[in-house]
């Protein structure tokens, strides 16, 4: 099995080194694991690969790495590859499963240094950033490292992020979105109060997606815009039955669970129960919805962790079980 993977790495590296002209990649870079530095920009690059593959902190590199530099003007691009990754694909697929790979994470990197996104950062350009800034939950533990420098706001074991959008293509069969988090130095740069900011990217992703709420989980599968619409004006939602379990995500159904955050939506839900409820956030794209006094708030959390297990950890967003009460009208983590 060692040598097997040994010989895969070397492999992969002179295959790497013939495409060089086709891949359009600019160096390649191998870190071993166990691999640390004394270079300051070295070892950041450990730090960050650490973090980002393992959730740990350390100096010393867990794991292989082959890094792909691209360079357009100054700018220089990374594109990081998991080499045990790259292997079990291998194993399961072929030398295809592991070019598609590659050739994915190569394309949206060159993309992104296209689009220029990256250089209106620098620049502190908000004006023109303004219009792409968008809000992503995410799972607090998972990415507490990454977010040291980044603007988030955290609720109980969830973090909403602050985002740049770089671009989004749709063509019905995939859905594409590059973008990346603020720096809190740009935040700094920018010199605009950081609620005027938030306020602005809450309204963009509302505009952007806009929440619906589906009491039949098959609704889910391509609905027609309108569908589930539960906060228009003239919306055919007008009370939820108490035993109703809706989901409540947006037409993007993507990061979907942000629909909970939009603003006057959790209020609207508890006049359309007439009631408290409980709010399970069953991955990164939507929330389940049971009434209060319906069901034991164990046998939610139950549930949610079952799913969590089954999950693509990256889509797991929360491990609790929420609470809206209309007599303060606030969300609340129960501690069970």
């Amino acid at each position: 099995m060692e040598m097997a993977y040994k010989e895969f790495i070397s492999g992969l590296q002179k295959k790497l080194e013939e495409k060089k002209e086709e891949l359009g990649y600019n160096k390649m870079v191998f870190l071993e694991d166990g691999a640390t530095s004394s270079d300051e920009s070295d070892l950041s690059i450990i730090r960050e690969t650490n973090i980002k593959y393992h959730k740990t902190e350390s100096d010393v590199l867990i794991g292989d790495y082959i890094i792909l530099y691209q360079y357009k003007d100054k700018r220089e691009q990374m594109c990081r590859f998991d080499c045990g990754q790259l292997y079990r694909k291998y194993e399961k697929g072929s030398w295809a499963a592991v070019w598609e790979q590659i050739l994915s994470s190569l394309d949206s990197s060159r993309k992104f240094m296209e689009l220029g996104i990256l250089d209106l950062i620098e620049k502190n350009e908000y004006g023109l950033l303004k219009d792409k800034l968008f809000i992503r939950p995410l799972n607090f533990n998972d990415h507490r490292y990454e977010l040291k420098n980044h603007i988030y706001r955290r609720i109980g074991d969830m973090v909403l992020v602050l985002y740049i959008l770089a671009s989004d293509e749709n063509d019905g069969k995939t859905h594409d979105v590059l973008s990346v988090k603020v720096p809190k130095t740009s935040m700094q740069a920018w010199g605009i109060d950081e609620e005027e900011v938030w306020e602005s990217a809450m309204s963009n992703t509302y505009i952007m997606a806009p929440p619906r709420l589906y009491l039949n989980p098959m609704d889910l599968e391509n609905p027609p815009y309108h569908r589930g619409a539960f906060m228009a004006l003239n919306s055919d939602i007008t009370s939820l039955s108490p035993h109703a379990v809706p989901t409540v995500t947006t037409t993007a159904q993507i990061n979907g669970a942000i629909a909970m955050f939009y603003p006057g939506v959790m209020k609207r839900i508890a006049e359309l129960f007439g009631d408290d409820y409980y709010i399970a956030f069953t991955g990164t794209s939507e929330a389940r919805l049971h009434k209060k006094g319906t069901i034991q708030p164990r046998n939610i959390l139950m549930r949610i962790k079952q799913m969590n297990r089954t999950f693509d950890p990256s889509e797991i967003l929360s491990n609790k079980v929420y609470l809206y009460e209309t007599a303060n009208q606030k969300m609340r983590q129960l501690e069970l």
